[in-house]
């Protein structure tokens, strides 16, 4: 890789990478294993210890691709960018503030042409730190062609993966190897990977085939998008889902229906447990939550969601539950989630999602752009 880094607000980069080494900027990406001097790539799957960081913590290494460099080409190689944007990546993980550039836009000034992503940005007030247990995960916004794979795959709006992006809920990384996205909460306390292949992940150790991935230190306890209620706390109507693709789902349908006033949160798959953090509960307390429990053969999904409907009447929320088992695809199979609802539905079950997916609006909520 190239190793002579150069931009144009002539930051020293030689010195700054005295500030922030190859250790640091491992931990600091969120990448899964211990950096060493013998250790496994965290770039793919590595069942021998094949990767190697130098003993001042400037160069690494992997022998079993041959790639090598500095801080700055291990930043380029996690995150899948270019030079330029894995330099401006290690200027934010190394703490150096921006510059702005010439002709940079004054703060509250609205650009005549704004994206969907950029409207709904301008919509959040400023990002707090997140809290020290946060995993710290970089969010990235990928590639035209990641977002536009997630919306495909996933059988969703453009814009509703523009919504995740802006309220910091969906970022893009290497993980175990391979390409992925992530869906992460705006406090950063649970991280789900999927890879963009579609495909599951590997077995490594004793993890078994899975088509999710989640990510050492995340809290199986906290709603997926909860913390999004500390910067908009004016919603009072939230759907409480069941998995990533539900929560993606659940934005989809939100701008679908033009409903401003609700507010997507996950527990990310029945599976994570039935206890909601009780932080979270707080911060979710005296709204209107509508449950999805996903329609199991075994029951399962209702089960979990009775459960923490309970958790939800103890700090105030007025609940209630959506059911899909009268809803049908074309070929007459029933619909198990809501994500399956994002297309193929027959005729009938069309009009009753569109009647019935969500509470009666809130009206004293706005479009927000």
């Amino acid at each position: 890789m190239n190793t002579t880094h150069k931009r144009p607000d002539h930051h020293d980069i030689p010195s700054l990478k005295e500030r922030l080494l190859i250790p640091e900027a491992w931990q600091k990406l969120g990448l899964e294993g211990q950096p060493a001097s013998a250790c496994r790539s965290p770039f793919r799957e590595d069942k021998n210890p094949s990767f190697a960081i130098s003993k001042d913590g400037k160069r690494w290494k992997d022998y079993g691709t041959g790639q090598k460099g500095d801080v700055i080409d291990f930043i380029a190689m996690a995150r899948q960018i270019s030079t330029a944007e894995a330099t401006r990546l290690f200027l934010d993980l190394a703490g150096v503030p921006r510059k702005a550039p010439p002709g940079h836009t004054p703060p509250g000034h609205t650009p005549r042409s704004s994206s969907f992503k950029e409207k709904a940005t301008a919509l959040l007030p400023p990002e707090k730190t997140p809290p020290q247990e946060g995993l710290r995960v970089p969010l990235q916004n990928g590639t035209e062609a990641d977002r536009r794979l997630v919306a495909e795959t996933r059988r969703l709006s453009p814009d509703a993966v523009s919504l995740a992006l802006a309220y910091r809920t969906l970022t893009f990384a290497i993980v175990k190897g391979f390409r992925c996205w992530l869906l992460v909460d705006a406090e950063e306390r649970c991280v789900e990977a999927r890879r963009l292949d579609g495909l599951p992940f590997t077995s490594c150790g004793t993890l078994g085939r899975r088509k999710a991935h989640t990510l050492r230190g995340s809290r199986k306890d906290w709603p997926l998008g909860a913390a999004v209620l500390r910067r908009l706390p004016q919603f009072r109507t939230l759907l409480l889902v069941e998995g990533g693709p539900d929560y993606l789902a659940a934005l989809h349908f939100a701008l679908e229906l033009e409903r401003w006033d609700v507010l997507p949160v996950a527990m990310l798959g029945r599976g994570t447990g039935t206890r909601i953090h009780p932080a979270a509960l707080e911060l979710m307390r005296g709204r209107r939550v509508r449950l999805y429990p996903h329609a199991d053969a075994d029951g399962g999904g209702a089960q979990s969601a009775r459960q923490w409907a309970s958790q939800l009447i103890g700090v105030d929320c007025e609940v209630d539950f959506f059911e899909f088992n009268e809803l049908r695809r074309t070929d007459g199979t029933p619909v198990k989630d809501l994500n399956d609802c994002t297309t193929g539905l027959d005729d009938e079950s069309t009009v009753r999602l569109c009647r019935t997916l969500f509470p009666t609006p809130d009206l004293e909520v706005h479009p927000p752009f």
